[in-house]
């Protein structure tokens, strides 16, 4: 008799534990009012924040980067060099070079953002030309949504001071609302980089069309300035020392010349052994200032060749475009959202109302 009321009590069990659709549908019809309600109440709300945010526009360049590496030789520029009698062998070295897939991370530094802050931009939204950090403070100026954040701030972005105004230590000082910009930049602009393809998507997304465009386009072209840079550092410094030396070598040979054509012009009919060793000695510094100058002025057409080889090329595949259509916000997407979660809060309310009244 035990094993037949254990075996009574076990299908009692899971006849309480089961749950039939039916009683998920009744379920769902007792509530269907609170679900209504929660659910227009979310619509409401994710309305009022999806119109709140203003229309996002995303222009796009995508570029191929020269990838250097030891290079053979020069080709076309070795054999014109070689007729001017210039060896550029030496030229052949591998490049100490940055990476390309370090480009993504150049663009995300304080400077780029900075640089880029102080860019002039033509807004299709103000119809007038401003720098960039100008335009998002009176974009930002005229959203609802940011001004009524703005109330809750400490309010002291009016009177900023740096930490280190006389940079006594040499680092790099910022104040609030430039900190704030540049994290704004950071999130605006970025980069993606294929190891496959070899491919950089440059990416900005401004709250105008044309300011997007322009930011992507100037984003290109800070990131092709500051690869040159880099890669001919070394060469360009070359060539201001060559052209220094070559100057100076200039002038010593000029006037060495001068000082022969003068010394044989006063001696032209003597014939003294010690004028003749005079005139060797002031040739021999001729021919010296001479040979110098040659090499020089050979050295500094090498740094040159040097400075064009270095200098990397990046490949446009798509250029910057103006976006006709927005890219977001997704304002359909945001309200059925709010919505879903209505309607789940709303379920849960009354779950949690059912389960607080007492069994009877």
């Amino acid at each position: 008799m035990s094993d037949i009321g254990r075996t009574n009590t076990t299908l009692n069990d899971e006849e309480l534990i089961e749950i039939r659709v039916s009683d998920i549908a009744n379920f769902f019809k007792r509530n269907r009012r609170a679900m209504f309600i929660g659910g227009f109440v979310g619509l409401i709300l994710g309305a009022l924040f999806a119109f709140s945010k203003s229309n996002e526009y995303n222009s796009q360049v995508t570029v191929m980067p020269e990838i250097q590496g030891k290079a053979g030789g020069l080709g076309g520029l070795g054999s014109l060099a070689g007729l001017a009698g210039i060896n550029i062998d030496n030229l052949s070295a591998g490049s100490d070079a940055i990476r390309p897939d370090l480009y993504p991370n150049v663009i995300q530094t304080v400077p780029f953002a900075l640089n880029l802050l102080e860019q002039p931009v033509f807004s299709k939204e103000f119809k007038k030309t401003q720098t960039l950090d100008a335009f998002l403070s009176q974009h930002n100026a005229g959203n609802w949504a940011n001004w009524f954040s703005g109330l809750f701030s400490s309010g002291s972005s009016e009177k900023q001071e740096l930490l280190d105004p006389k940079h006594t230590i040499g680092a790099l000082v910022i104040t609030k609302h430039q900190d704030e910009r540049v994290k704004e930049i950071q999130s605006r602009v970025t980069a993606q980089y294929d190891k496959k393809s070899g491919i950089i998507a440059l990416s900005a997304t401004m709250p105008d069309p044309v300011v997007a465009a322009t930011v992507a386009k100037r984003t290109l072209d800070y990131l092709t300035n500051y690869a040159i840079a880099y890669r001919t550092e070394k060469a360009r410094q070359q060539v201001e020392f060559l052209n220094r030396q070559v100057a100076a070598s200039k002038r010593r040979y000029q006037e060495a010349e001068v000082t022969l054509s003068s010394y044989r012009d006063r001696n032209r009919s003597l014939f003294l052994n010690t004028a003749k060793i005079e005139e060797q000695r002031i040739q021999a510094e001729f021919m010296l200032a001479q040979d110098l100058y040659n090499n020089l002025s050979k050295q500094l057409e090498m740094a040159k060749i040097k400075v064009q080889e270095e200098t990397p090329i990046f490949k446009t595949l798509e250029p910057v475009k103006v976006p006709l259509k927005k890219s977001g916000p997704k304002r359909t997407m945001i309200m059925a959202g709010f919505a879903v979660v209505g309607v789940v809060l709303a379920l849960c309310i009354n779950v949690a109302k059912q389960l607080s009244k007492p069994y009877r």
